[in-house]
């Protein structure tokens, strides 16, 4: 791996790091929802670390250059986020519907006294 991919990718994760940290810090995310990309951080952090499992990897799935390897990574990385975030909104959505129904109840109630 390149001297420069390797700075780009600990640049990168540095500042999502900061960003992360800092709307968890604001309140603006959950501490669980910030997992996923802190998980993802320390993926990108690993790879600039220690290049050479990445390059073993990439050999053994047959990438021709490690930042195409890289790429894909990350691509990899943001499907699982992306993943992740739909199975929260669906959670959410639930909470949402069974809320709407329990309100509904509760009105109904009112208006029969």
């Amino acid at each position: 791996m390149s001297l420069n991919l390797r700075f780009g990718l600990l640049v990168t994760s540095f500042l999502l790091l900061l960003i992360v940290l800092h709307f968890t810090i604001k309140g603006k995310i959950p501490i669980k929802y910030s997992l996923v990309w802190l998980l993802s951080i320390l993926i990108l952090l690993s790879t600039a670390i220690v290049p050479n499992i990445l390059v073993i990897i990439s050999k053994l799935i047959g990438f021709v250059t490690m930042s195409n390897m890289i790429i894909g990574m990350i691509l990899i990385l943001l499907l699982l986020i992306t993943f992740t975030l739909t199975i929260i909104v669906s959670g959410q959505q639930r909470k949402i519907n069974l809320l709407i129904q329990e309100i509904s109840i509760l009105k109904a109630t009112i208006n029969k006294k």
